[in-house]
């Protein structure tokens, strides 16, 4: 074999292979190579949603870059990355840095990534094992990349001190202000404690027990571990970042700097090579971490940067979407010379990821001074200014101040209706103003908006479009997106907001129809990662299902759970009963009332007849005991269709434009004066013979999952 071969621009450096393989995932591997010889890596994610299978997506989803994407680099940078494997990253690195050296034990994992890169001409690839391979190393790199392989040097480095020995052979290799960046799964990361296994071993709880039972020589370590690993080795410099939710699929990064809030902690269950347990819910057990300053500790994920400091303080990678939408935002810190001490200033920059998506960014600075135009009110809303700079990014200052989300959260939360409704109220006043101009931000959202003392500024316009969007508008946008993040808001707002806003069931459903629209055009069809959980076949399993192995066992719980089932769609079903009362002069009495025995059909219709006696003043009907959304369809009396139940139809509820009545009750009820209703249908005397059709229009979304035996 040559020392040197070439697949494409990308150089195979062998003069230190051994000439056999050490680490093979055999058959996959194969598959692989047969699979980046013939697509080339802009058609990775539509080859991901066709095969839909862990390796495919583990080896080339584009997501796996973003662990590199955010650190900032000028296009001159000599970079090494160790353990590259097949390249999930080492194409972005190609694509920021001047040159990349590569070192991988494996013969044909060196081929797949040189094939899947083979555009690029400043990557070199050594195959062999380090140890073998660092000796000729120079000592001048500005970066040297470690990701997803200092838990493995027990595997490739022979010393009694494996973790040390790896950093005290690596880091000579930096040039003078160089960094060492290293991504590694945290052993206390809150996704094993919730029941993920542990990724290398596939134990559960391994990595929580120290992998004192474990054979396997693999080590992941928490903070305190690694920091002592770092002062030991002679590294005093040293910043962690917390990939979320994990190093592998990261969708954002955080910082000391720059914490994440509890509410940002949403994308958990992201574990597709495996069954996992659930054991609790890890978004509600981050919202009290994150708020008592432990997000550290618990992070799934460490990137860890040794050397001086980056500026970057987060990023917020939007990249399942359309190419021509995919973005990333970071914050980042720029020190400034003043008269003075030098002073640090935030930004907030939005970059294209794909060069589809540069119209989209520099579409933000145009559509900035507009908005600024419309909302120039010094006591409204300010909109935050935005700058194209040279390199095609957007970029904004940092705004202190909380989100309008959190502040809704914490009134409500502290059962301060008052201050909840006053929120909203100036949102409606702010946000709405000057809605005849032909501008305006659909997705002016609660999140993003910041509140600083009795400033609100708009810090995100991303959709802004050039037509006048009336302020009601914006505001149901808002809300629709604000219920949507969380069940328990829908569950336990809804009633408040439909009655204190006048909102109909007609809006709420044509804006959860626009919402969807807005999504795919967005997304443009592109598969949210996390579906990729339910198509590969892998499992989430709560205790119960493992510990009911015998078959016995296994039966009784199956039946408990059919009895459950039954009684709350029994429940479910008693609530949206219809129940009849007549009025014969002492009022509406449980005496002179009765249930139907019919039931709303799947369409949601019921239809019935009342035999209605002479005596008889007054007739309601409750169409159900919870909140709903009622239509009465048709009335006839004696055989005739008649308008006189529409007309003279009185409830407790608030009918909307289209007939439908809305009810925010849990006793809600029609009522009609039949004196008044035989008059208006040429009834005079005697008996009536009454035919009513009603149609539920919607229920309350734990009521509808009753009803499908959901819960």
């Amino acid at each position: 074999m040559e020392d040197k071969v070439k697949i494409g621009g990308v150089t195979l450096d062998y003069a230190h292979y051994p000439g056999e393989d050490y680490y093979c995932d055999g058959a996959v591997e194969d598959e692989l190579l047969a699979l980046v010889k013939a697509v080339s890596p802009g058609k990775f994610p539509a080859l991901i949603r066709e095969r839909c299978d862990w390796p495919t997506l583990y080896h080339l989803s584009p997501v796996r870059a973003n662990i590199v994407e955010w650190i900032p680099m000028n296009g001159t940078e000599k970079v090494l990355e160790i353990g590259a494997g097949p390249g999930a990253v080492t194409g972005m690195l190609a694509a920021k840095a001047g040159a990349v050296e590569c070192i991988d034990l494996s013969f044909k994992r060196a081929q797949i990534n040189a094939y899947r890169n083979r555009d690029r001409s400043n990557i070199t690839i050594h195959v062999g094992n380090f140890e073998d391979i660092e000796p000729s190393l120079p000592a001048d790199y500005d970066y040297i990349f470690l990701i997803g392989v200092f838990e493995y040097a027990g595997s490739y480095i022979r010393a009694e001190r494996p973790f040390h020995e790896e950093l005290r052979r690596i880091l000579p290799h930096l040039k003078e202000g160089g960094r060492l960046v290293m991504a590694i799964e945290n052993r206390l990361g809150l996704k094993y404690f919730a029941g993920a296994r542990e990724d290398h071993t596939g134990r559960y709880f391994d990595g929580i027990e120290n992998y004192e039972n474990s054979a396997s020589g693999v080590r992941t370590f928490s903070r305190e571990r690694l920091e002592r690993i770092f002062r030991e080795c002679g590294v005093r410099e040293f910043s962690f970042y917390y990939p979320y939710p994990d190093y592998k699929f990261p969708s954002a990064v955080y910082s000391d700097r720059r914490l994440p809030l509890g509410s940002e902690l949403t994308e958990n269950i992201r574990n597709f090579d495996r069954d996992r347990l659930l054991l609790f819910d890890e978004k509600d057990a981050y919202g009290g971490i994150a708020e008592d300053g432990l997000y550290p500790v618990f992070s799934n994920s460490y990137e860890v940067v040794i050397g001086p400091a980056l500026p970057v303080v987060y990023a917020k990678y939007s990249g399942e979407r359309a190419p021509e939408y995919q973005i990333v935002t970071s914050f980042r810190e720029q020190t400034e010379a003043t008269e003075g001490p030098e002073a640090v200033r935030r930004v907030v920059i939005k970059s294209p990821l794909t060069p589809a998506a540069a119209a989209h960014v520099a579409e933000m600075a145009r559509m900035g001074k507009k908005l600024a135009a419309r909302y120039a009110d010094p006591d409204g809303l300010h909109v935050v200014p935005c700058a194209l700079r040279a390199d095609g990014a957007a970029e904004f200052p940092y705004v202190p101040g909380r989100t309008l989300r959190s502040l809704l959260d914490e009134a409500y939360e502290a059962g301060d209706t008052a201050a909840f409704w006053a929120l909203l109220d100036e949102f409606l006043e702010k946000a709405g103003a000057h809605d005849e101009m032909e501008i305006a931000d659909p997705d002016m959202t609660f999140a993003n908006i910041l509140v600083d003392g009795g400033r609100w500024t708009a810090i995100d316009y991303e959709w802004a479009e050039e037509r006048a969007v009336p302020a009601r508008e914006l505001f149901l946008r808002a809300l629709t997106v604000y219920l949507a993040e969380d069940e328990r808001r829908r569950e336990r707002l809804m009633e408040g907001l439909l009655d204190r806003y006048g909102i109909t069931g007609e809006e709420l459903g044509r804006h959860r129809k626009l919402e969807d629209a807005f999504q795919r055009r967005v997304t443009g069809g592109t598969a949210p990662l996390a579906a990729f959980r339910a198509e590969l076949g892998t499992k989430v399993i709560v205790p119960s299902e493992l510990i009911l192995e015998d078959p016995k066992l296994r039966a009784e719980a199956e039946e408990r759970e059919r009895a459950a089932r039954e009684a709350a769609a029994a429940e479910a079903l008693s609530l949206t009963s219809v129940q009849i009362y007549y009025d014969t002069g002492s009022g509406f009495r449980e005496e002179e009332q009765f249930f139907l025995p019919e039931r709303y059909g799947d369409e949601g219709c019921i239809r019935f007849s009342l035999d209605i006696s002479e005596n008889v003043r007054a007739l309601r009907i409750d169409p159900a005991l919870c909140p709903c959304f009622v239509l009465l369809v048709s009335a006839s009396v004696n055989g005739q269709e008649t308008r006189a139940f529409h007309k003279l139809m009185k409830s407790n509820g608030r009918k909307d434009p289209d007939g439908a009545v809305v009810f925010a009750t849990d006793d809600p009820n029609l009522y009609w004066d039949l004196r008044r209703v035989r008059r208006a249908a040429g009834v005079r005397s005697g008996a009536l013979q009454l035919s009513m059709t009603l149609q539920m229009c919607g229920m309350p979304s734990t009521m509808a999952k009753r009803l499908r035996g959901e819960e």
